[in-house]
């Protein structure tokens, strides 16, 4: 597993971390409540519910256990920017766009933070809370389709996650360019749909080895990991100043590092209660033909290998950032 991004220096795994068995991984599950629930009707396919507007453009599903996973990706997200809900340092914003919005925890933390600006949602799915701070609005809208905003409405455009959901990141990037205001910034947020194991610990004859293998093979045609890319789409788009910044996220608690072990004791519940299965399900049976039980046995046996700190993967989070030019 070459990786081409590896860490400046390598993440030293915390011998004593093989002591963190299950029962320490049921412990952190335990601590983690649902946090969001919707009455609206959706499509329904292998036990998940997905979206309705549009129904089958997005592999994600929008159920409660759906919306849990975006509420924890958000704490993730928070711990690898030391608590900032954005990488972007914002002075006295004005007007916010938040496209693909999920849950709108972190349109309504924005709008907390930034009382004086509107913070405007999108999203698919209308799985947003009704109680909002009075400068937060949620709409439901196709971020692909053509913007009805006004030119230069904006002075910050963030976007998270939306890696396989966006066809024509060209498009995309465009209409956020023309929408900011002069001087306005954009940012696209992304965790790595993909791993990488330093050390050897990822074994070929293991089931976390076959379900990766497959998993790039059916994702890379989508875009999912589309962070990469991003540097070159914003500056085609017409964005100055581009920056790639990559923080690594271990799954799991093996690194030594305290921050890095507190991150990843997050993240793995994240990955193995609820991502791994959002992220395969559909993709494997749609794409790949694989039956829904074929998939949940190998996630079974990835989960049970990955309870434990014997396999050292990690990810990263990405974000990528540019400004529009004032002339």
């Amino acid at each position: 597993m070459c990786n081409d991004l590896a860490p400046a220096a390598p993440i030293e795994a915390d011998p004593g971390a093989d002591d963190d068995t299950s029962s320490n991984y049921a412990s952190d599950v335990s601590d983690t409540t649902s946090l969001r629930s919707s009455i609206f009707a959706y499509e329904y396919e292998n036990g998940r519910r997905y979206h309705a507007y549009r129904a089958g453009q997005y592999l994600l599903p929008n159920d409660e256990t759906e919306q849990e996973r975006l509420d924890m990706t958000h704490h993730v997200f928070l711990l690898t920017l030391g608590g900032s809900p954005c990488l972007t340092k914002l002075e006295d914003p004005r007007s916010i766009l938040d496209v693909g919005t999920g849950t709108g925890i972190w349109a309504i933390e924005m709008g907390d933070l930034y009382p004086g600006a509107t913070i405007t949602g999108t999203d698919l799915s209308p799985i947003q809370p009704s109680w909002v701070p009075p400068n937060v609005r949620f709409e439901i809208d196709d971020a692909q389709q053509e913007w009805t905003y006004d030119a230069n409405a904006f002075d910050f455009i963030h976007a998270r996650t939306l890696a396989g959901a966006i066809k024509d990141w060209h498009a995309f990037l465009r209409q956020c360019h023309d929408h900011l205001e002069p001087g306005g910034r954009v940012e696209i947020s992304e965790g790595r749909a993909d791993f990488w194991c330093d050390d050897g610990t990822l074994g070929e004859d293991t089931s976390t080895y076959r379900w990766l293998t497959e998993f790039r093979r059916l994702s890379e045609p989508l875009g999912f990991d589309i962070a990469p890319k991003l540097v070159g789409l914003l500056e085609e788009a017409g964005f100055e100043d581009v920056e790639l910044t990559q923080k690594v996220v271990p799954l799991g608690t093996w690194p030594k590092d305290k921050g890095l072990k507190e991150l990843g004791r997050w993240f793995r519940v994240q990955f193995l209660e609820m991502a791994i299965e959002a992220y395969t399900l559909a993709l494997f049976t749609r794409a790949g033909g694989w039956a829904a039980e074929e998939v949940q046995v190998l996630l079974a046996k990835v989960r049970r290998e990955l309870k434990g700190n014997d396999i050292h993967l990690y990810t990263y989070t990405a974000f990528a950032t540019g400004r529009k030019p004032e002339a």
